[in-house]
């Protein structure tokens, strides 16, 4: 197995040039400078890559850019020389790298997270042949943060001694190795270079990761517990809102419109905790906002879908999509234009400033004197348990009504209230055993995926109609485009029948004997009259 580097941070320069000038009286080497060189972090808004532990780092080589990913623990993964830095995953060249990026980062855009600023000497170490057998980096180096939309900040990092093995030559390596830790007593440091920039930035990457972490208490009112959960809702409205603005890539009007309709679903399935007219004000606001959000969420769904559309199609009826992405992208563009237009809008203004306004009042005082605040200082648990208990009683009630002959009206009723269901379990996690809410969770998903695939299926069909109406207007739909899109119709028919047909088989598995008695172990034995 072969080494990996190690680092040593410094106290001083005097430091690191006592350590090169050693190793060069010990080693034949040859000792190079470097001017001033600048790295680039690229990762996705949500951190992906370093969720999966690696790092992927843009560097100029004179006019090429070459593109490094890299665990954290510095084992290489991939290197490739190219014209500029890709912007999303599919910019590479295929074959493995994009392959391998591709699974992690999906449909995200690859943004310069940090960039990175050193300058320095390297150490070559030679045998008697002349060839490098291990380098010896020594590096001052700076950090800027790039976030969307914050001021770029400029921070010092620590000055690093740097060894670095060269394959074959460990023996060489070692001997540097000691030479550093004995002679002159440095101590390795196990943070890589991306780590200590995230720490002196106070940057942390599980903080952009879309996923809902509020902490809630059971023994928490009621009324200051929601609040709590509105709030996280509200910052991840306020992160996503400049991504969505520059239309960066698809998931941040995702996570957009999820925190939208998880703070609706808040107001509405946790009663009595809110005044009734908050309730009434804010559910009517944030329907507004979710209905401006959809037209252009549409789009970017139809256009991620466009490679499997060309997928499901015989090679030769491929081409004739062309015209669909273009009338896709055109109208994506224009209805990304009216949503910008609408969070330019003084009514986005007000129901920001609004609601953070109600939310930033004390509980008490938002409670004091409503006699129909009755859940209001309830404790969370409580509340959370008759909540969770009575959505999944009528998710189970709903399910077990369907049959063969019921129209696809009663799945789309079943999805909504599954997706209730689902918010109302994430909104609430905290309270209860993690892993049997997992599996719970993963339980409605697999039903969700089913019935949500069944009425996307069903949805798209209609839609790509349409869309042939809108096309044949604005001159696009050639016969052979038409004839395409009827050959898509007709699979995505078929498709949609197997999902039918396999709706009882993914209730049945999530009503089992074993589920029914982790929901009533978790949320029945807990709840009150509401």
């Amino acid at each position: 197995m072969n080494p990996k580097s190690v680092s040593y941070p410094l106290e001083s320069q005097i430091r690191g040039r006592e350590a090169l000038k050693s190793a060069s009286h010990r080693f034949p080497g040859r000792l190079e400078t470097h001017p001033e060189r600048r790295s680039t972090y690229l990762d996705t808004f949500d951190w992906r890559l370093y969720q999966e532990g690696g790092s992927l780092l843009s560097s100029a080589d004179g006019r090429v850019t070459v593109l490094r990913w890299t665990r954290l623990d510095g084992t290489p993964v991939f290197r490739a020389r190219l014209r500029a830095n890709p912007e999303f995953a599919w910019d590479l060249p295929a074959g493995p790298f994009r392959e391998a990026l591709d699974s992690v980062v999906e449909m995200r855009r690859l943004l310069p997270r940090l960039e990175i600023n050193s300058r320095g000497e390297t150490l070559h170490l030679l045998d008697t042949n002349q060839k490098t057998v291990a380098r010896l980096h020594f590096e001052e180096t700076s950090v800027t943060g790039t976030g969307i939309g914050s001021v770029p900040k400029t921070l010092a990092l620590p000055i690093l001694m740097t060894a670095e093995p060269v394959r074959g030559y460990a023996r060489d390596f070692q001997a540097l190795v000691d030479l550093l830790e004995d002679e002159f007593q440095l101590q390795a440091t196990s943070s890589d270079q991306l780590t200590l920039a995230l720490e002196a930035l106070g940057l942390e990457p599980s903080a952009s990761s879309g996923k809902l972490t509020v902490q809630l208490a059971p023994e928490m009112r009621s009324d200051e517990a929601t609040k709590r959960i509105h709030k996280e809702l509200l910052q991840a409205i306020l992160n996503n809102e400049e991504g969505v603005r520059q239309d960066l890539d698809t998931e941040f009007l995702h996570d957009f419109r999820v925190a939208v309709r998880r703070t609706r679903s808040a107001l509405t399935q946790i009663k009595k905790v809110y005044p009734p007219d908050v309730v009434e004000q804010f559910k009517r606001q944030f329907a507004w906002l979710g209905q401006a959000t959809g037209p252009t969420r549409d789009l970017d769904v139809y256009l991620l879908k466009m490679p499997d559309y060309r997928a499901t199609l015989p090679e030769h009826l491929q081409t004739h999509l062309e015209p669909l992405q273009e009338f896709l992208t055109r109208h994506q563009c224009l209805e990304h234009q009216r949503l910008v237009e609408d969070l330019d809008s003084q009514r986005y203004s007000r129901l920001l400033e609004s609601w953070r306004s109600f939310l930033d009042d004390p509980v008490s005082e938002a409670a004091s004197g409503a006699s129909a605040l009755s859940q209001a200082e309830i404790p969370v648990g409580q509340t959370a348990s008759n909540r969770i208990w009575k959505a999944y009683r009528r998710v189970l009630k709903q399910g077990q009504s369907i049959d063969g002959d019921s129209p696809p009206e009663s799945l789309h009723r079943l999805r909504i209230d599954c997706k209730k269901l689902r918010y109302l379990l994430e909104l609430f996690k905290s309270l209860y055993d993690q892993q049997e809410m997992g599996t719970l969770v993963k339980a409605l998903k697999r039903l969700q995926d089913n019935l949500g695939d069944f009425n996307d299926l069903e949805v798209q069909q209609a839609t790509l109609q349409n869309f042939a109406h809108g096309m044949f207007q604005e001159g696009l739909a050639t016969v052979e485009t038409l004839m395409a899109l009827g050959r898509l119709v007709d699979r995505l028919e078929s498709r949609q029948a197997k999902e039918r047909q396999r709706f009882q088989r993914e209730f049945a598995k999530f009503a089992s004997k074993k589920n029914r008695s982790r929901f009533r172990a978790l949320f029945k034995q807990q709840t009150v009259a509401a």
